[in-house]
């Protein structure tokens, strides 16, 4: 795996270190990194050694777990802004493509 369980739990705040929760933080650290591999083209691992590793797919990885981190347990992941009069929007982040975006540059992209 590229990113580690403590390094997921520095990240999203959560240190839960409960067998159960550890596993299922490992799940969401493997999906999202199929999700970045997926998004590449390509396996990061294979391509780049630890210390190659563009920080930002390690990023990415970290941004997409914790969005299924947030999601987990029936909630869905939002962010707020709060404006002026004390009114606040909520924005579904679901989609993981904002996550993915800043990977382009590396993208494998065949036609």
């Amino acid at each position: 795996m590229i990113v580690a369980v403590q390094q997921f739990n520095s990240y999203s705040g959560n240190c839960e270190d409960s067998q159960d929760a550890v596993s299922i933080k490992t799940m969401f650290l493997k999906s999202a990194q199929e999700i970045c591999d997926g998004y590449l083209g390509f396996e990061a691992e294979t391509k780049w050694s630890a210390q190659e590793m563009p920080e930002v797919v390690r990023l990415s990885i970290l941004r997409v777990a914790t969005l299924m981190l947030s999601e987990s347990g029936g909630n869905i992941g939002l962010t707020g802004k709060s404006f002026d009069g004390n009114s606040r929007t909520f924005i579904n982040y679901s989609n993981y493509r904002k996550y993915l975006q800043p990977l382009d540059p590396f993208r494998n992209v065949g036609f």
